[in-house]
């Protein structure tokens, strides 16, 4: 990867290596698996946490910084809620597919903007943590205040399982044809530099030349060549 400075612009652009990408793929699918898993057992907090991680997936794989963010605080609620004892085991892993985008985005972002980048780390590990302590303490009065929301313990909910399933088949599917397309992601954090891979730099400067070279007048083309 190369650090290009740019013409100013509104944002500043990190093409994503493809490990990166990948996991924001890979934790859709766990998402997916945990989203409909909770339906069916009646886990509606874990309901929320599963859509969270999706959206934060999708927005960071749109170009928004603040998706990998949302998928880091999502992420940490948990392992925290394991660690709490409300949760089984399996949620650290839910937890450490959530982490990885951050993780592998946490380089070019520090070097953008370090104290902003841990920042992030610490809001999102604090709000993570202390959404899971929250709804330790007010699970019985929520239950009692709302029956319907009482987690059950056989499969429920067949037709909106069918259903959420058949959308969630179709964004992946959406989702792996443009992975395919584009051959990684944008995450924008800032104005002014972009991190580029080395070949595009090299097609972007011989665009870039071709471009100036058609502006040079006839008479100054050959020392225009000769400079270049």
């Amino acid at each position: 990867m190369t650090l290009a400075r740019r013409a100013p612009t509104s944002t500043i652009q990190v093409l994503l290596k493809n490990r990166l990408n990948t996991s924001l793929f890979v934790l859709q699918l766990v998402a997916a698996a945990t989203l409909l898993r909770s339906i069916a057992f009646d886990r509606w907090i874990t309901v929320l946490g599963a859509l969270l991680l999706i959206v934060g997936a999708l927005a960071a794989q749109r170009g928004r910084t603040w998706g990998v963010g949302l998928t880091l605080g999502a992420a940490v609620a948990f392992p925290a809620a394991f660690a709490i004892g409300i949760a089984p085991a399996w949620f650290c892993l839910v937890g450490v597919a959530g982490a990885i985008p951050f993780l592998l985005a946490a380089r070019p972002f520090a070097r953008f903007d370090k104290g902003a980048t841990v920042l992030l780390a610490a809001l999102a590990g604090v709000g993570g943590t202390a959404v899971a302590i929250s709804f330790k303490a007010t699970a019985y009065s929520i239950f009692d205040a709302v029956p319907q929301l009482r987690p059950s313990y056989q499969a429920n909910h067949g037709l909106a399982l069918a259903a959420t399933l058949a959308v969630i088949v179709g964004i992946v599917a959406g989702r792996a044809r443009a992975r395919r397309i584009d051959g990684g992601a944008r995450v924008r954090i800032g104005d002014g530099v972009r991190v580029v891979d080395a070949e595009q730099l090299g097609m972007a400067e011989e665009q870039t030349s071709a471009e100036d070279m058609r502006d040079v007048p006839e008479e100054e083309a050959p020392l225009r060549s000769r400079r270049l």
